[in-house]
């Protein structure tokens, strides 16, 4: 009976270990990646849906509060009306490119390489966003300049732009680009990557919140080994 006690044991305990072990089997390096791209997507459509919430209270938010000034004193030299059109001008074509931020950004994941997957999960809390911004932010922020470029095209916004930028850079060591689409691409592109980097906080503290079984798998093996 003995026997037959310590066998059944054996095996339940074996059993056990067998189970336990499934669940700390070391991810591939395709899961490693897998998980990480995940977590990028994820971070970006809540990144995205947060600031167009903000975009749509108008285009003076996407301004810096230094040039809203420049603006009014534009407006006081007769040029309000210019001013209406630059402003006007700047929240239609920055709504029809938060509308496309979804695909931009997804199209940069796909492309994107991890050098060691390892290290970017083990690594800080926005380590993922912060590979992206290293290898994209150029090719991201050319993108959205195209495409405000040529919505901003359709009216005279670039025509009064250069003016108030010119303005604003006379009296201020921070310069303003004279390119209303870059100026415009450039803060977008780094609002969207540090909410991103906010987001990816949020996800790497409860991985099993976006129901993915391999982001949960590799954030919580690497989490028992750090």
């Amino acid at each position: 009976m003995k026997k037959i006690l310590f066998v059944l044991l054996t095996a339940i305990s074996l059993s056990s270990c067998s189970q336990l072990g499934a669940l700390l089997v070391e991810p591939s390096t395709f899961e490693t990646v897998s998980a990480l791209k995940e977590v990028l997507n994820s971070s970006s459509f809540r990144a995205i849906k947060q600031l167009k919430q903000v975009s749509d209270n108008g285009a003076m938010s996407l301004l810096p509060e230094e040039i809203q000034p420049v603006l009014r004193t534009l407006g006081t030299l007769g040029l309000g009306e210019e001013v209406t059109q630059v402003t006007k001008s700047i929240e239609r074509a920055s709504g029809i490119v938060a509308a496309e931020s979804g695909l931009i950004i997804k199209d940069a994941i796909g492309e994107l390489k991890f050098g060691d997957a390892v290290s970017v999960v083990l690594g800080g809390e926005n380590a993922a966003t912060q590979v992206l911004r290293q290898a994209m932010y150029g090719s991201v922020k050319k993108r959205y300049s195209s495409r405000l470029d040529a919505e901003l095209g359709k009216t005279e916004a670039n025509k009064y732009w250069p003016m108030a930028a010119a303005a604003y850079n006379m009296f201020n060591k921070n310069d303003v680009d004279s390119s209303l689409s870059d100026f415009l691409a450039e803060r977008s592109v780094d609002a969207l990557f540090l909410t991103m980097g906010k987001q990816e906080t949020e996800i790497r503290r409860d991985p099993g919140s976006l129901g993915k079984a391999v982001v949960t798998k590799v954030f919580d093996y690497y989490s028992k080994k750090k």
